[in-house]
């Protein structure tokens, strides 16, 4: 994913068509997906959002992507959850504690997704792997690529910072459905310019959302966060979600992560 906000966060009103609704999508070959490129593509240039402000309740890692997107979403004016469906496309994992998740310390270079246990640990990482050479790296929530979008954030603590990443990927999505006058080649090129790729991509995002629509109750119940304003999910609240999560594990909807 890739470059910065035109003057706001630009509303992504034309984005209210869920390709959920029509018939399932054919078998992907997951060999087509690989790691994000504009090769053939030059991403609209958006100006640079500033740092985002602390949010008003400390949430575990394992919330934090869920809740941006869905303020995310609920700011550009999102409302089949389309951009959820996207995080766990990009992001997506299945915690020790059986949580399904998208994960804000998530980076994905050189063909492989890495998900790391802190912030600290994912922007070592990345600082490591510039130092090596390597350019093309996707970073945070929905997996914004920094090669491509040099000026989406001022430093990496933004990058991963799960707010901004998820406004950056709303704004960058609207700017392709502007572009290319379909939400379809919008979703694919969020991925890929090469045809191929970008369509296995959209397939699986179209997997996801369905999934997200039926696990929507789990998926809100996770991003509130614990309760009486503390910082982790006491063992109870986190017996509830595995539970919770459980319900859909399984089946012809259960998530497409990454790693699958």
């Amino acid at each position: 994913m890739r470059r910065p906000l035109l003057r706001a966060v630009i509303p992504l009103l034309g984005l209210l068509v869920s390709p959920a609704g029509g018939a399932a999508a054919p078998p992907v070959n997951l060999s087509q997906i690989g790691v994000w490129s504009t090769a053939l593509y030059a991403a609209p240039k958006l100006p640079a959002q500033p740092a985002p402000q602390a949010s008003r309740k400390a949430l575990p890692p394992e919330a934090q992507c869920i809740a941006a997107i869905l303020d995310a979403e609920k700011a550009a004016g999102i409302t089949d959850h389309l951009l959820l469906a996207m995080g766990f496309t990009e992001s997506g994992r299945r915690t020790e504690d059986r949580l399904f998740t998208a994960w804000p310390w998530t980076v994905n270079t050189e063909g492989r997704s890495h998900y790391f246990p802190t912030r600290d640990d994912a922007i070592a990482f990345v600082r490591e792997t510039q130092a090596r050479g390597v350019r093309s790296i996707d970073v945070g929530c929905l997996q914004v690529n920094l090669r491509w979008h040099p000026e989406a954030f001022p430093d990496l603590v933004t990058a991963f910072d799960p707010v901004a990443n998820a406004r950056y990927a709303a704004s960058f999505l609207s700017a392709l459905r502007r572009d290319h006058g379909s939400l379809e080649s919008a979703i694919a090129r969020y991925h890929s310019s090469q045809s191929e790729r970008g369509e296995a991509y959209r397939q699986r995002v179209t997997g996801n959302l369905r999934w997200v629509a039926g696990a929507l109750g789990y998926l809100e119940t996770l991003a509130a966060g614990p309760g009486g304003g503390a910082a982790s999910f006491t063992p109870a609240e986190r017996g509830r979600l595995s539970f919770l999560s459980g319900l859909f594990a399984d089946g012809p909807a259960r998530p497409l992560l990454p790693t699958q």
